[in-house]
């Protein structure tokens, strides 16, 4: 199963406490207006703390919750607008206010409409301060509006929508902006009474998502609500992000000494915003370990499931002291799930191998670990999917996605030096280099009864293997990382990693584009020029095993199909005829391209220079039947030829 990446009410980081101090703060509140941040890095987990903040209200009739999404507005209309339309229209709804005082939604919708008209102008300088146009603007525009907007039916529109404005005597009889502001606010209060709400929750999500622009007029929108009294806002962003919508909204902000005020305002303007800011802590080691275990499990078992359940409890709970304990251990994990263990081991085993590389090198991200662990799973789907999911392991995927992801050019080494047969040597003397160390330092710490001729003997292991070290390998053991990969089960040193590099070539194909040993690039060289290079490496062919005289042929088969021209014998086909004699197994290959040839186009060539190779009864009759369709299709100077022999 592969995890959603949405926000969630289930709990697996403890961020449950957070919200419930979100939730009692609005509580303690009472009828105060009060603004809350949840500040936090991308994928840190700010969304799934509203939806917690909503349920932990959902039984509560007295407090209304409202969730606006900035970044799903974002392109369709004025950020202002739309929160104040999406607060209104939603308060309405579910109150059921069109039934109750009909006359109070009027006239703050009057007020919004307004605001929509004055947008639909076109020539107004919204303010910095509000963003409220004076309503004098509109009577000006009023009279210019058939020479702005081209659309007939438009100007008639607006026309009449804002001469009904205009006519409201009630709401719009003062033009200065204090009175717009207080009559929206009046308008405002009075449907939060009628609609007996002793508190209006405003969950606002995704603002750093969203231009700056966009930010800044939604958070300008907040401001023309957190004046009202029974309103709590929660705003869930990244602070930094934020701080940058407002300093690039306010590019040009300097004091009486020409001093650009951009950063410092922007941090007062946040400041002055949100009176309680919560600030999401980074996942330690342990935490994101426990975390990983119970994504990976949780990938197979239903989350709502007795046993996941339990598991979740016993996480949470050493999540509150993370400090005291080592994480989760197998004996816990069997104890919660019961019988359900067995079908996890495998998550278990891969959990317990990746944790520890996974979380440093996330920095205990939620979403990048999430992330991560989606894509290894997708992979193996794909795998099973594209036929050679038997091949692949998912503890030595989840291994080699952590070199891919994390250290990318020791994962382009590992590719370029991996021979054809999907062995990459110099992963095996790292694997065998760092073990060695490791366990000599714990004899060194923990045995102190070891004779010397065992010390001595680990020593010169060490030593041997740094001997025979390339300048690769001592780069690489320069790196704490990737000695700690290397270290990491599965070792990868005798595994033949290219099922594993076909699954994981959707980024960059670093392994299917060359030959990489040596030897056989210069046997396939020499087969594809003249007969007697071919005949100085008949030797060395024939001392092929069969899996690279498979290489080989598939090379010089590919070469050959090619070139285009098949009137003249291509380059490549009598090294292929000396290697299918010498291989006996790869007749079948020889016949299938050499019925891949065109029959209306072939040379004279192909009726002849096939007894070397091409022994047996099938492949005889196979060939016979191509010379017969040759017969029929063939040029004149081949039908000729094919009727002499």
């Amino acid at each position: 199963m592969i995890l959603s990446d949405n926000e969630t009410k289930v709990d697996m980081l403890n961020n449950l406490a957070i919200a419930k101090t979100v939730v009692e703060l609005i509580n303690e509140s009472k009828e105060r207006p009060i603004s809350i941040g949840v500040h936090g890095d991308w994928g840190a987990g700010k969304s799934s703390i509203l939806e917690m903040v909503e349920d932990e209200f959902s039984s509560n009739t007295d407090i209304e919750c409202i969730k606006f999404n900035g970044w799903k507005h974002q392109g369709f209309e004025d950020a202002k607008i739309a929160l104040m339309s999406a607060i209104v229209s939603t308060l309405i709804e579910k109150r059921k206010l069109s039934e109750i005082c009909a006359d109070k939604v009027k006239k703050v919708w009057k007020n919004i409409n307004w605001l929509s008209v004055a947008k639909t102008a076109g020539s107004f300088a919204f303010s910095s301060t509000t963003g409220i146009p004076p309503i004098g603007l509109i009577t000006n525009a009023f009279d210019t509006l058939k020479s702005n907007i081209s659309d007939a039916d438009k100007v008639g529109n607006t026309v009449d929508s804002i001469g009904s404005f205009l006519s409201d005597s009630k709401v719009f009889e003062d033009i200065s902006m204090s009175k717009e502001f207080s009559e929206f606010q009046e308008s405002f209060n009075d449907l939060l009474e009628a609609s007996a709400v002793k508190k209006l929750v405003v969950l606002i999500d995704d603002l750093d998502r969203c231009l700056p622009e966009v930010t800044v007029e939604t958070l300008e929108a907040v401001r023309l609500f957190v004046f009202s009294n029974s309103t709590a806002f929660v705003i869930a962003a990244d602070e930094t992000m934020i701080e940058y919508a407002v300093k690039k909204h306010f590019p040009d902000l300097t004091d009486s000494n020409n001093k650009n005020l951009g950063a410092e305002f922007s941090k007062r303007y946040l400041e002055k915003l949100i009176q309680v800011p919560f600030r999401l802590p980074v996942l330690g080691e342990v935490e994101a370990e426990m975390y990983i275990k119970l994504l990976l499990i949780g990938s197979k078992l239903e989350e709502d499931s007795n046993e996941f359940d339990s598991l979740l409890n016993i996480s949470i709970e050493k999540m509150k002291k993370p400090w005291k304990n080592q994480g989760l251990t197998i004996t816990e994990i069997h104890e919660a799930l019961g019988e359900k263990y067995s079908s996890i081991t495998n998550e278990v085993t891969i959990s317990t191998q990746i944790s520890s590389i996974l979380a440093r090198n996330t920095h205990g991200n939620p979403r990048k670990i999430k992330r991560f662990i989606n894509m290894l799973l997708l992979r193996e789907k794909i795998a099973n999917a594209r036929g050679y999911g038997d091949e692949v392991y998912l503890p030595i995927l989840a291994k080699l996605m952590l070199a891919e992801y994390f250290f990318d050019e020791f994962y382009k080494d590992i590719a370029s030096q991996t021979d054809d047969l999907g062995h990459c040597h110099n992963i095996k003397i790292l694997e065998n280099y760092v073990l060695n160390v490791e366990k000599h330092e714990i004899k060194s710490e923990v045995s102190e009864d070891d004779s010397d001729t065992k010390m001595k003997k680990d020593k010169n292991e060490i030593t041997q293997i740094i001997q025979i070290a390339n300048s690769k390998i001592i780069e690489w053991n320069k790196d704490d990382n990737i000695k700690k990969w290397a270290m990491t089960e599965p070792r990868l040193g005798d595994i033949d990693l290219r099922p594993y590099f076909f699954a994981c070539k959707e980024r960059e194909d670093y392994f299917f584009n060359q030959i990489k040993s040596e030897v056989l690039r210069n046997i396939i060289d020499k087969l594809m020029s003249t007969s007697m290079n071919i005949a100085s490496i008949r030797s060395e062919v024939k001392n092929l095993s069969d899996e690279d005289a498979r290489i080989v042929f598939d090379s010089l088969s590919a070469k050959i199909m090619s070139q285009s021209n098949i009137v003249n014998k291509p380059y490549g086909v009598e090294g292929i005829t000396c290697l299918v004699s010498l291989y006996p197994k790869l007749e079948p290959d020889l016949m299938s391209l050499i019925e891949m040839f065109d029959t209306k186009t072939v040379g004279v060539w192909i009726c002849s220079g096939w007894n070397e190779c091409i022994k047996t009864g099938e492949a005889k009759s196979r060939l016979t039947g191509y010379f017969e369709k040759l017969k029929v299709d063939g040029t004149a100077i081949v039908k000729a030829t094919i009727k002499t022999i």
